[in-house]
């Protein structure tokens, strides 16, 4: 199983201060409308037949594969990849790209072992799930019995920035790139880190010297750095990390320190901050 910031698996959370917030509860009934496992799971399922309809296209002369339900194939296929997959195809090439969906969905069926993912994963499962939600909320505005089939949601539409703001961990392949979302919670880290390289390289630093000097510093792994560096991808790049300890146990431990809304477990205040985010977005 893949880890995110909270447990995709576990659904119905209930937060400590929906009682005194009827704003806050209205959110939280909207996440617990959410299936988050199926979200992540159809999107890397629909992505792997796209992509490997796509290859097996090609393979045959560019005749459509028996084997394939595909009824149209993209005039140009590498431009669809790059409308597609904005940001994997810009690390990585279509096989690549079906590879590591390989290494991601064996993955989510082993229900035994915990997998973290680097900047490589993210990337790659933030477009898929981009796709997936756009065509799911869709098909709800046309056809809401088609989107009942696909279980992603009770019927709601999944707002695609405030889902990365609660199960992204890290968006730090998009560091000295602008993202089409706001992703409040995760992008203040990545523009601490571009404002620190724009220093560096304003003293003459290259912005590859930069990176690394400032690796250490904000927790950019290998993995992190040679995404960034546009490293040529390689079997190691794919590969996932077990994780030895359980990665969720800190979510329901007090939240550190002296917050200001009083004594409160680290998911709930993550569910908090969230809202407030959301309630940004909804305003704009």
């Amino acid at each position: 199983m893949l880890v995110f910031a909270k447990d995709i698996r576990k659904k119905g959370h209930k937060h400590s201060r929906e009682g005194i917030d009827p704003g806050l509860k209205e959110y939280m009934d909207y996440q617990r409308s959410l299936f988050p496992f199926t979200i992540i799971r159809s999107a890397l399922d629909l992505a792997y037949k796209d992509i490997d309809d796509l290859l097996s296209y090609m393979d045959n002369n560019y005749r459509a594969p028996g084997d394939s339900q595909r009824k149209e194939f993209p005039d140009d296929i590498p431009l669809w990849y790059q409308d597609h997959y904005p940001w994997t195809s810009n690390f990585m090439d279509m096989e690549n790209a079906h590879s590591m969906l390989v290494v991601l969905i064996t993955a989510m069926e082993n229900s035994r072992a915990l997998e973290i993912m680097n900047s490589y994963h993210w990337m790659v499962v933030y477009d898929v799930v981009h796709n997936m939600v756009k065509f799911y909320n869709d098909l709800l505005s046309v056809s809401g019995e088609r989107a009942e089939e696909l279980r992603l949601s009770k019927g709601v539409a999944v707002h695609f920035d405030d889902f990365v703001n609660n199960y992204w961990g890290h968006l730090d392949f998009m560091i000295m790139s602008k993202p089409d979302y706001p992703h409040a919670r995760l992008m203040g880290r990545n523009q601490k880190i571009e404002k620190e390289i724009q220093k560096l390289m304003t003293e003459g630093d290259t912005p590859e010297t930069a990176l690394e000097k400032i690796a250490q510093p904000f927790g950019l792994d290998e993995y992190t750095l040679a995404c960034l560096r546009h490293d040529p991808m390689n079997a190691k790049l794919m590969e996932l990390k077990h994780a030895d300890e359980d990665p969720y146990a800190h979510l329901y431990c007090d939240m550190p320190g002296n917050p200001s809304i009083g004594k409160i477990s680290v998911i709930d205040a993550e569910y908090a901050m969230n809202y407030k985010f959301f309630l940004d977005q909804k305003d704009h």
